[in-house]
């Protein structure tokens, strides 16, 4: 079984999530290849002899043309996703089945959506009648659900909130989170720091800005 691990959704014309196999000596009496989705919903099905179909969420995205290879047995047993979206994460059985066997394969798939927007903030303000800052971090438009961190160099003792994460109507998250410091607490010049992530996808990325205190 050949389904990639990550996709990145905006960057990708299609994919191809494959289940190889040879009937060898098993009779191809009864051979139906079936793609499972999730909670074994039957995302593609081919029976030998007949054009293979599609259901969501795959139907929207599956080239129902694609040929794997030219062996009349085995030539549409892949699925070939055009411009796949996030819907499409999660985990995929594939069962090759004759009247004779069975055989059964799983792997799992993550489409993932960068950040549209990521922006770090510094903001003056008076905490407790103290000259301090107001740092704001926030990021709009990722899949699946992303993680924030707010530091500053050589203050590690200093938490910032916890973030706020916001799942939207289109199936996106938008994340936010703030950390208040007093300017006696820092450095002349402070390093700020906030990373994102998206930990089901190995996707980091990072800005930084600096703040002068006082």
């Amino acid at each position: 079984m050949n389904v990639p691990a990550t996709v990145k959704a905006s960057e990708t014309d299609y994919v191809i999530l494959d289940c190889d196999y040879d009937l060898e000596n098993t009779s191809s009496k009864g051979l139906v290849v079936k793609w499972f989705f999730n909670n074994n919903e039957v995302a593609y099905q081919w029976i030998y002899g007949r054009h293979p179909q599609a259901a969501e969420p795959a139907a929207k995205y599956v080239d129902l043309l694609y040929r794997a290879s030219d062996d009349p047995y085995t030539e549409y047993r892949a699925m070939k996703l055009n411009k796949p979206g996030i819907d499409l994460t999660g985990e995929y059985t594939c069962v090759i089945s004759t009247f004779a066997d069975e055989r059964i394969a799983n792997a799992s798939m993550v489409v993932y959506a960068t950040e549209e927007k990521f922006d770090l903030t510094c903001r003056k303000r008076t905490i407790g009648d103290k000259d301090g800052v107001e740092v704001t971090c926030m990021a709009k438009g990722l899949y699946p659900q992303p993680s924030l961190d707010i530091s500053v160099e050589s203050i590690s003792e200093k938490q910032a909130t916890k973030p706020i994460v916001t799942l939207r109507d289109d199936g996106l998250y938008d994340v936010l989170s703030r950390m208040t410091l007093l300017d006696e607490d820092l450095p002349e010049a402070a390093i700020v720091k906030c990373s994102l992530s998206i930990p089901r996808a190995n996707y980091n990325v990072s800005r930084k800005t600096i703040y002068y205190a006082g």
